[in-house]
């Protein structure tokens, strides 16, 4: 297996690892990342976020790679938007069966939609977790308050979101659990930026990082065990388990941080940069 740095893939997680505190991505790193770029690094993303919310923190990166977005539900074209590839969407019985679970219990989850644009769907924000959320997303585009959850017949539902308090949710994500082994990706863990809060993230069985890397691999025609992935939570550790190396940013989870091959500092201080720049590009 080759050592020379140029050969292998590099791939980033962004909120947490990649982004700044305040999920930016500062111009004086844009021109970092740029000039490795520029030298022949194999640089791109795997992200929870959709491409409305990614392109318009790094559209001055050079990102000609494909990207990984949403949980890996997506493989996109970074400067058109188009996708390349697909993971499966929730079955419509699942969504019905999720919606109804949740209205029972008095819970409004965010829903996430596919047709020929991105949405995402809310309605109350009853608790300090949801509505801090809600506001960090001010000016997505993406974003439609509904008072119903009805949706078009040609809407394609990719993901739920609940926030709230773990004893709130610990009930919901062990009855999803036993009730779709097959059908769901769920991922439990607390709100980094809200250590009171914990997120339940439901997506189709098939859409999680690795997956889509596994995709992305074989379209670069790139060995797994020549890749480097960096990440900080609980959706990067299917990544964590098929890359060649995997690098935990010092902020990341416990279980993600044991997961790692290595640990670096934290995405405050731009560590994932710093590694990049120590391969001698």
């Amino acid at each position: 297996m080759t050592t020379d740095p140029k050969q292998w893939l590099y791939v980033s997680d962004l909120d947490g690892t990649l982004l700044g505190t305040h999920g930016d991505f500062p111009k004086a790193w844009v021109e970092r990342l740029n000039r490795l770029i520029d030298r022949g690094l194999r640089f791109t993303i795997a992200t929870a976020r959709n491409y409305d919310s990614t392109h318009p923190i790094l559209r001055d990166v050079k990102l000609r790679l494909p990207v990984i977005l949403f949980n890996g539900a997506y493989l996109t074209h970074f400067e058109t938007g188009k996708n390349l590839d697909e993971s499966n969407f929730i079955a419509p019985h699942v969504v019905d069966a999720l919606l109804e679970m949740t209205q029972q219990l008095g819970m409004d989850p965010f829903v996430y939609t596919y047709d020929e644009r991105h949405y995402l769907y809310y309605r109350n924000t009853d608790n300090e977790g949801s509505h801090g959320y809600l506001k960090s997303l001010e000016g997505d585009g993406r974003l439609r308050y509904i008072e119903e959850y009805e949706f078009r017949e040609d809407e394609r539902i990719a993901g739920f979101l609940l926030i709230d308090t773990p004893a709130a949710l610990e009930p919901v994500y062990r009855s999803l659990k036993e009730r779709f082994p097959e059908d769901l990706n769920l991922y439990f863990a607390k709100d980094i930026a809200r250590p009171r809060f914990h997120w339940l993230q439901m997506f189709h069985h098939h859409a999680d990082k690795g997956k889509m890397l596994r995709t992305l691999a074989g379209r670069l025609d790139t060995p797994l065990a020549q890749i480097v992935v960096f990440g900080d939570y609980l959706n990067d550790l299917e990544m964590f388990e098929i890359a060649g190396k995997s690098i935990a940013v010092a902020n990341a989870l416990p279980e993600v941080q044991a997961a790692a091959h290595q640990v670096i500092g934290s995405h405050a201080e731009g560590a994932v940069l710093d590694y990049l720049e120590s391969l001698g590009f």
